[in-house]
């Protein structure tokens, strides 16, 4: 669904990506891992537009992205849903979702909303609450509601299990796991390995910028001297 072709990406004049290429397939929950400062956010927001690309090729079934402003990228389909800053702290949790639903059509926000509050119901006890004071997990909850009401094909998560407990990271990977039923594409990068790896189909893993496994998330696991000497996980 995305292909990316001898991508070489990062910041002013510092080249973070390599040459790099790789697929994301239809409908698949990827995965991309690495240790940090391998590359992996920088993946993700040269996807979305957001810094320099030096050379190379992103294309979206078979539409070249590089060159797309940032908001033309988000209209065909695409939901970006980063680490950091991704909902408005000082608005409730109903107003945030509101927010999300402007980007519908006034008929089908009703409909929309019921069917948010069926996938995060945490999000329906919390609505008068100001999201600033959610707990880690509901704020990457809302999030990704959010991101979710925009009725994506594919959707881009940076770190979604970060500075979560265990049992609350287990939650956010069973909601991305129903999105995928749903239909959606997920490209997720994640720093916690081995807990993704028994959730999401397929794996990419970054080290320096460029790719040095890619196989499924069955392959990944077994793959003991990868994951310690690439991921640095015990």
């Amino acid at each position: 669904m995305i292909t990316i072709s001898h991508l070489t990406a990062g910041y002013g004049k510092l080249e973070i990506l390599q040459d790099l290429s790789l697929s994301f397939a239809e409908q698949q929950f990827s995965v991309v891992l690495g240790p940090n400062g391998s590359g992996k956010s920088t993946l993700m927001k040269a996807i979305m537009g957001l810094n320099r690309v030096f050379g190379g090729s992103i294309q979206l079934q078979g539409r070249e992205l590089i060159g797309t402003p940032t908001e033309n990228i988000s209209q065909l389909g695409i939901a970006h849903v980063p680490q950091r800053e991704n909902i408005f702290g000082e608005l409730t949790v109903r107003e945030n979702l509101q927010l999300g639903l402007r980007s519908l059509p006034k008929a089908e926000r009703p409909t929309a909303l019921k069917e948010l509050l069926d996938i995060f119901p945490i999000l329906g006890r919390r609505g008068a609450q100001r999201s600033v004071t959610l707990s880690g997990g509901e704020h990457q909850m809302l999030a990704i509601a959010i991101a979710w009401l925009s009725k994506p094909n594919i959707m881009l998560l940076d770190e979604p299990s970060a500075g979560l407990a265990p049992a609350i990271a287990t939650d956010v990977f069973n909601i991305l796991v129903a999105l995928r039923q749903q239909g959606i594409t997920l490209v997720v990068v994640e720093q916690n390995a081995r807990r993704v790896l028994q959730y999401c189909d397929y794996a990419f893993v970054l080290r320096e910028g460029m790719l040095v496994f890619q196989g499924s998330a069955e392959a990944c696991l077994r793959d003991e001297e990868m994951i310690k000497g690439y991921l640095g996980v015990h």
